[in-house]
């Protein structure tokens, strides 16, 4: 638990850190000739492996004219993860998000309904983060849109730029996931291949010995 939690605070600060970095970085610069072609795809998500990190009283009280009047109440914070539901119908873990009533909930929310998944035009799939406290035009696109993007570099920071389907002047902001690392375990010791072996027996013709050992 202490682990999740260190984790998801430097996620925050380093979210905090590229808003900053990029709004020092933007310049007026003419883009036209960056754009290429790909398909972004909205992946529905779920929660899952949920860790309880403690309460939060979130409970409010004032007087009035009928009492005392109290809102709130207490709320379970978690980390969690936000895990998606591939079109192939796999799941697959995208990142940590928090719920509760920290400023980390409001930044790395378990609320997200989706997750931006882009297919560039060599096949290469990449999943998106919006940058927070900046323009998000990929809400009004459909489930699946082809699109226009483009890419800028700042700081070592890559964000990639959707324009507004219906304001193309504007862009949207978006960083690219890196996605966590799978958990592995030991695979059992398997048996060698016998193909090493009579390779070298010299049983076989010279055909497939070319054709089977060679490569080996």
């Amino acid at each position: 638990m202490g682990k999740m939690r260190a984790g998801l605070k430097m996620k925050t600060l380093v979210m905090l850190a590229t808003v900053f970095l990029f709004a020092v970085s933007v310049r007026a610069t003419d883009h036209s000739n960056d754009y290429k072609m790909g398909v972004l795809t909205k992946v529905p998500l779920h929660v899952g492996g949920v860790v309880s990190t403690g309460w939060t009283d979130t409970t409010s009280c004032q007087s009035g004219l009928f009492g005392v009047h109290c809102t709130g109440g207490v709320v379970q914070d978690y980390g969690a993860n936000l895990v998606a539901d591939m079109p192939d119908g796999t799941e697959l873990v995208i990142e940590q998000c928090v719920g509760g009533a920290s400023i980390a909930a409001l930044i790395l929310p378990c609320s997200r309904p989706y997750v931006l998944m882009l297919v560039e035009e060599d096949g290469t799939v990449v999943f998106l983060d919006h940058t927070w406290g900046h323009h998000e035009s990929a809400k009004n696109l459909e489930t699946t849109s082809k699109i226009l993007y483009r890419i800028e570099r700042h700081a070592r920071i890559t964000y990639v730029m959707i324009p507004d389907p219906e304001n193309p002047k504007k862009e949207g902001s978006y960083n690219p996931i890196k996605l966590p690392k799978p958990k592995v375990k030991g695979a059992p010791n398997q048996s060698p291949d016998n193909v090493t072996a009579f390779c070298a027996s010299g049983k076989l013709s010279p055909e497939l010995q070319a054709k089977y050992c060679e490569k080996k």
